[in-house]
């Protein structure tokens, strides 16, 4: 029938494009193949099927994670790779350098902690008890302050020095070969770099926070080939990861002894510290380094010269006040948080063996001055706190028990927001239809909110609109940064100073009433 229709006798069907081989490993214009926005591996596949086309099952899947904003950034899928195949773009994206090195071993899936990881799976197996989903502190055996015995070290870290004292103790007793940890970037001086640090100034050079998201379970080839003992400073996403990983990778879980958190509210956009850069001019040109504190809890970032002076980043020709860097920073997330970061529950680093943090909480007696350095710390495994007992015993550190409900006072505010914040956006996500990380088997729900809770996670919500307004974020951003907005954020720091005086002195009214509970 189709043969008489057609009276012209010309060929009817179409014909095939001819495709560029599936197997090429780099396009002319990229050094490597991206993963998100477009592409081959995120466009459709054409039917009927090319059998031709032999492009791995496994880019595609992990391209689907990545282009429907859930992935961590944490670098889990590029140090896992046996091959090679994958490396970052200029956003610290995964993306494929050598495509024809893939074996489709789907190992990049398995281990992306963005796309699913199992909460109370993870409790069990991690920290042999249940999982408590509305904790935001998790589980934890010992809670201290701290800081390191080393005046340099407790002078030019970020808060006390722990995670430094640790790190060094641990290799001064041969107890590791190296630490993962994030030093900054020699070309691009605000971005971070990770690297396995093996020996002490290395691990010197890694210190103070660095607030640009950064890839550091990118380096885990290094500890896969490379045989000995090793620690792992990492964000909680990067710990997940990590989780994920050593249940995949025996030599990751034997070779990896000890795990240090850091309390993360969010990660920053590389376009946030972009703008800020550039809002220093010729400055920039005359740098060796970018310190993101100067000055204790919070302080303030500044820029090394050539010459050895220190230059302010912000407001560099102001007298007087001088926003901190927790002002400006609670400001960029609020503008430039990271899609997946705003589905991350974990704020306290729940799956690590020590947890460590800013003390954001009222000193616990008038010993305590937090201006003059001292770190958070959560000892959650036994091997944390047999590294903390170390430390303190070899005199690396001095650490100061806080009670339970101490510990469960510091950082609560910034805990409790991401954690309902997460929840939220979640199921917000999964009514709309859009890809949603998996945090527990299928059916898994996150608990209600309470009235109270549900107003203020609402009012959160309302603070990060600009986050899904990537557009006009910029203009806030420069905003923020000329004289209307120096005078907002001395408004602002008059409101921060009163709420923390009223909450030092209710602490030591009570302490003094009923003592430390």
């Amino acid at each position: 029938m189709s043969s008489a229709a057609n009276t012209s006798g010309e060929n009817l069907e179409t014909p095939r494009r001819a495709k560029p081989s599936s197997l090429k490993v780099l396009p002319e214009e990229l050094p490597y193949i991206p993963l998100r926005e477009g592409g081959r591996f995120v466009d459709p596949l054409e039917w009927p099927a090319d059998r031709e086309d032999r492009t791995p099952r496994a880019l595609r899947g992990l391209a689907k994670i990545i282009d429907g904003g859930l992935c961590h950034r944490c670098g889990s899928c590029v140090g896992i790779c046996p091959t090679g195949v994958l490396g970052l773009d200029k956003e610290d994206y995964p993306a494929v350098h050598n495509l024809s090195a893939c074996t489709d071993c789907d190992l990049c899936v398995k281990v992306c902690p963005g796309d699913e990881f199992d909460l109370k799976e993870a409790y069990k197996n991690t920290l042999g008890v249940e999982a408590d989903v509305t904790s935001t502190h998790g589980h934890f055996i010992d809670s201290f302050i701290s800081y390191s015995t080393d005046p340099i070290i407790r002078e030019r870290s970020t808060s006390g020095g722990l995670v430094t004292g640790i790190l060094l103790n641990m290799l001064r007793r041969k107890e590791i070969d190296g630490a993962v940890v994030i030093v900054s970037d020699d070309k691009q001086l605000w971005k971070g770099k990770p690297i396995v640090a093996r020996t002490e100034a290395e691990i010197v050079s890694a210190m103070k926070s660095k607030y640009a998201i950064c890839p550091t379970n990118s380096v885990f080839g290094e500890i896969r080939d490379i045989p000995g003992r090793y620690a792992l400073v990492g964000l909680p996403c990067q710990i997940h990861g990590f989780t994920k990983a050593a249940d995949l990778d025996q030599r990751l879980k034997e070779r990896v002894v000890l795990t240090i958190g850091l309390f993360c509210h969010a990660a920053v956009e590389h376009e946030a510290l972009r703008i800020i850069w550039g809002s220093l001019g010729d400055k920039t040109k005359s740098a060796t380094k970018y310190i993101s504190r100067v000055g204790k809890h919070p302080g303030t970032p500044h820029l090394e010269m050539k010459d050895g002076s220190l230059y302010p980043v912000y407001f560099g020709e102001k007298q007087g006040y001088r926003p901190s860097s927790m002002e400006i920073i609670n400001i960029v997330y609020r503008l430039y948080t990271p899609a997946r970061c705003l589905t991350c529950f974990d704020a306290s680093a729940e799956f690590a063996d020590i947890a460590v943090g800013d003390p954001w909480m009222a000193p616990p007696h008038s010993g305590v001055d937090f201006y003059k350095g001292w770190s958070f710390g959560l000892v959650r495994t036994e091997r944390g706190k047999v590294a903390t007992d170390n430390a303190v015993a070899d005199g690396a550190i001095i650490n100061e028990h806080v009670t339970r409900k101490e510990a469960l006072a510091c950082n609560r505010m910034m805990g409790t927001e991401k954690r309902w914040r997460a929840f939220r956006v979640i199921e917000t996500l999964r009514r709309q239809g859009k890809p949603v990380p998996a945090y527990g088997p299928h059916g898994f729900r996150f608990p209600r909110q309470s009235g109270k809770q549900f107003v203020k996670t609402e009012i959160h919500m309302f603070t990060h609109m600009f986050c899904h307004l990537p557009k006009l974020r910029s203009y806030v951003l420069h905003l923020t940064l000329s004289n209307v907005g120096y005078a907002l954020l001395w408004l602002n720091c008059q409101r921060r100073s009163l709420r923390f005086f009223v909450r030092d002195n209710i602490a030591r009214v009570k302490n003094s009433l009923f003592g430390r509970r």
